[in-house]
């Protein structure tokens, strides 16, 4: 039996915090329990401590991790026996309802990786998550859900961190939340030394770790040329990435633009979402114009000269809530939906965000769990920023590394 996940656990947490505001971390802050422990993690000993900003040397092949270098750090990477990113296989919903399974593999020899940093996920006690894991744990699942398809365009490596739990959001210090970082930054440099070889890399997050990602792009990435050479794109959701109104590029980076294209390399796919039945009000929470700029948002079926996109939903997962209505007797782990969703994307006074609607009002399909504001109007349809174009990303992904090496 597939295992299930303490989703509605995780769910009602959340919705103690749906009053809450976005944090540095591009997930969500607000009031919680009060931890039992608030002490930071003892920082990564030997190379991994180091947090400071990258130079032009930044590749070096010497670095060494006492984290990292153990495979049981990593949720996915290529060469584990135990790889929990193999099993893609979905079962392809059409409009009339009719169920097809399609098998599905990993590419036997892509050109270029990504690394992905999943987001605020940890049911673990206290305001910090350790870094033991499960394929039953919501980390795990979370991976498989999110990361897992990119592994028909990529060879995909997603690293165990500490990460602010679910727990932590609105208790977590300045130092807890350098040290869930600095693990990020740790496992990003091993890659670097023991697996990049010079290929090229998509750097993939969501929420919290579109927070941690922004920052290691801002700090090790943009205007380095050593690794922003590396750079095939950053696929960022759920979180802050912005640039000056009008402008594609000069926020959150300064060298590393929103994408134009679908066959662009070097530049960042990035989206919140909301119903377009119901856009942000001064309560949203995702998408919002910073200090530096306006949220950016690039529509994928606009880079992909389509007009709807390719959802592809995990059968259970802590995204969505769970097992997505409908689709019960589903073998398979995930549910392709293929030209259900409308997306585009648009602009209120405070936001820039991807609308998301159903294509065809007659659709039979089991569409409302990617549609509803599960967690409350404020957090709009964080839950499923990536779910809904999911099979979109990964082309985007294939695409976007063809222009890499060409």
């Amino acid at each position: 039996m597939r295992p299930r996940l303490r989703s509605i656990a995780a769910l009602a947490v959340l919705a103690v915090l749906v009053a809450g505001c976005s944090d540095d971390d591009g997930g969500p802050e607000a009031s919680s329990p009060e931890p039992t422990d608030t002490s930071a993690p003892e920082p990564t000993e030997g190379s991994g401590s180091d947090t400071t900003a990258a130079t032009d040397e930044a590749v070096d092949d010497g670095y060494t991790s006492d984290v990292y270098d153990d495979d049981a750090r990593w949720i996915c990477r290529p060469d584990l026996a135990d790889d929990v990113c193999r099993n893609l296989d979905v079962t392809v919903v059409g409009a009339d309802g009719s169920r097809t399974v399609e098998e599905r593999e990993p590419a036997a020899d892509p050109p270029i990786d990504c690394f992905y940093v999943y987001p605020t996920v940890s049911l673990d006690p206290g305001p910090v998550s350790d870094l033991e894991w499960t394929p039953q744990d919501n980390e795990a699942l979370t991976v498989v859900a999110q990361a897992a398809q990119y592994g028909r365009s990529c060879r995909v490596f997603a690293p165990v961190y500490r990460q602010i739990s679910l727990t932590g959001l609105g208790s977590a210090d300045e130092a807890q939340r350098e040290a869930a970082y600095a693990d990020v930054l740790d496992a990003w440099r091993t890659y670097l030394a023991r697996w990049n070889q010079g290929r090229g890399v998509i750097l993939v997050g969501h929420s919290q770790g579109t927070g941690h990602l922004v920052r290691l792009i801002a700090e090790e990435v943009d205007g380095v040329p050593a690794v922003q050479d590396l750079l095939v794109a950053a696929h960022l959701f759920g979180g802050s990435v912005t640039a000056p109104e009008g402008e594609i590029v000069g926020g959150s980076f300064q060298d590393v633009p929103a994408c134009t294209t679908a066959d662009e390399a070097g530049c960042v796919v990035t989206w919140s979402s909301y119903p377009a039945t119901a856009p942000p009000d001064e309560s949203g929470i995702f998408g919002r114009a910073g200090e530096d700029g306006r949220a950016l948002c690039v529509d994928p079926t606009a880079l992909l000269g389509t007009d709807r996109s390719r959802a592809v939903a995990p059968v259970a997962a802590p995204l969505i809530g769970g097992a997505v209505p409908g689709t019960e007797g589903v073998e398979t782990p995930f549910v392709a939906l293929p030209d259900a969703l409308a997306v585009t994307c648009e602009a209120t006074e405070t936001h820039d965000y991807l609308a998301v609607a159903a294509a065809d009002p007659a659709d039979a399909r089991p569409l409302d769990a990617l549609l509803a504001e599960t967690l409350g109007p404020s957090w709009g349809l964080h839950l499923v920023d990536m779910t809904v174009a999911l099979d979109d990303l990964v082309e985007l992904a294939r695409r976007q590394g063809e222009a890499h090496g060409g």
